[in-house]
């Protein structure tokens, strides 16, 4: 598009018909890779009103950057499992800094240094010692699917606890594999001893290895994924279900929540049976 067209869209964003305003977004939004530079320009407007138009535009990019960033994470077979729940957080908490969660992940990382552990039995002295606890089934929030709430509050899902001391003990050299045995989810080492968050990460007795789902990175991110999904459908959250449903439907390849009903799908609704 050429410079005097985005400048002449950019000036409608502070006309009085919100129409013409509305119009002008969608038609700005079509080339959001462009127009960066012009928003940039923009943003501290003394017009309140054009300031205001501006920011819900970078929102939106922001937004919709993010929702392409995790679909494409999500394609990997072998995904970071720390971005993945960054990202996961950020598709619910959408006004919170990347930065700032990485920072907590660090900041929890090296707590562990006093501790240096080195096997399964370490792992859970320590995980203990900071106090995480795992939320009851009944009881679990869409924070409780949410990294930096849980590293806040130390209280969590048992199977993003699994996740974060999985990726704690790997930055100690120690490979713990994340199981599904039942309704639970546990850390198991390469000797077989198996760690439950749900059980005040105390050590089990041998578990059968034919009950034991092996779960990698990218079921643990779908999984949460879809729990903060079922969450907004459940709260009849618009808002998260367009957020994270158009994030589920770009993994699966689709650009629409076709499968969605009414009024959160792109289907028209069903008329009523006489």
């Amino acid at each position: 598009m050429k410079r005097n067209k985005l400048e002449s869209l950019i000036n409608l964003l502070d006309d009085r018909n919100i129409e013409v305003v509305q119009e002008a977004m969608a038609e700005l939004l079509k080339h959001e890779t462009e127009i960066a530079e012009y928003l940039a320009r923009h943003q501290e407007s003394p017009e309140p009103q054009l300031r205001q138009r501006i920011h819900q535009l970078q929102a939106i990019i922001t937004m919709r950057r993010r929702r392409r960033e995790f679909a494409a994470l999500l394609k990997t077979e072998d995904p970071d499992m720390i971005d993945g729940l960054i990202a996961v957080h950020l598709q619910w908490y959408d006004n919170d800094s990347e930065g700032l969660l990485r920072e907590l992940w660090e900041r929890f990382c090296r707590a562990s240094e006093r501790f240096a552990p080195k096997n399964i039995t370490e792992i859970a002295y320590f995980m203990r010692k900071c106090g995480f606890e795992s939320t009851p089934a009944d009881e679990l929030q869409a924070e409780s699917f949410c990294l930096g709430p849980i590293l806040d509050d130390l209280v969590g899902a048992d199977f993003i606890l699994c996740a974060l001391a999985s990726e704690l003990a790997a930055k100690w050299g120690l490979k713990l594999g994340i199981v599904r045995v039942m309704d639970n989810f546990l850390l198991i080492d390469d000797r077989g001893k198996v760690l439950s968050p749900g059980n005040s990460w105390r050590l089990l007795p041998e578990v059968d290895s034919a009950k034991c789902e092996l779960w990698n990175k990218k079921q643990i991110l779908e999984l949460a994924s879809l729990m903060l999904f079922t969450f907004a459908v459940s709260s009849n959250s618009f808002r998260y279900i367009h957020t994270i449903g158009h994030s589920l439907a770009k993994v699966l390849g689709e650009d629409k929540l076709d499968f969605l009903p009414y009024p959160y799908g792109s289907g028209k609704r069903d008329k009523p049976k006489i």
